[in-house]
């Protein structure tokens, strides 16, 4: 799947099979890397196979201009009595910092969501960093609603 909706790109999705979790580990490393996010290499690398093994979880991209992978972007599923069935939560979309700012990742969300109905999801959740304006103005002119909610997280043990 690709799209041309910026200028100068045109930016595709390839999903993500076995094989390619060498690929997505140093991505998502970077992207938690540029939040400070914790990361724990063997924990990302289970979680990643667990991912592209089981349909039912989600599906995670590979970006792609041409051959070069210049990101990712990760679907994670859900049910929602709220929007009448099945959503998903893009639960990560990164691209490397050096091909940022040519509307790749405009580009993606578009094909996110070309996706997402083609899988018959009801709507696609995401969210950003309070401080990263920038990234929740663009999620705002593409169509995604700030419910004024606040995403509270409770971590249980294994």
């Amino acid at each position: 799947m690709s799209s041309s909706d910026a200028p100068g790109t045109a930016a595709r999705l390839r999903a993500a099979g076995p094989g390619d979790a060498p690929v997505i580990l140093p991505l998502v490393h970077a992207f938690y890397e540029h939040f400070g996010y914790p990361y724990v290499e063997e924990q990302k690398a289970r979680a990643v196979q667990e991912l592209i093994g089981d349909p039912a979880l989600g599906v995670a991209w590979l970006v792609a201009l041409g051959e070069e992978v210049v990101g990712y972007a990760i679907l994670s599923f859900s049910f929602s009595l709220e929007f009448g069935g099945r959503t998903a939560f893009v639960d990560e979309l990164f691209v490397v910092p050096e091909r940022r700012g040519r509307g790749i990742g405009t580009a993606v969300l578009g094909l996110l969501e070309e996706e997402g109905r083609r899988l018959g999801l009801r709507a696609l959740h995401l969210e950003s960093e309070a401080a990263n304006t920038g990234a929740t103005a663009l999620y705002t002119r593409l169509g995604f609603v700030d419910y004024h909610r606040r995403l509270l997280t409770k971590r249980l043990a294994p």
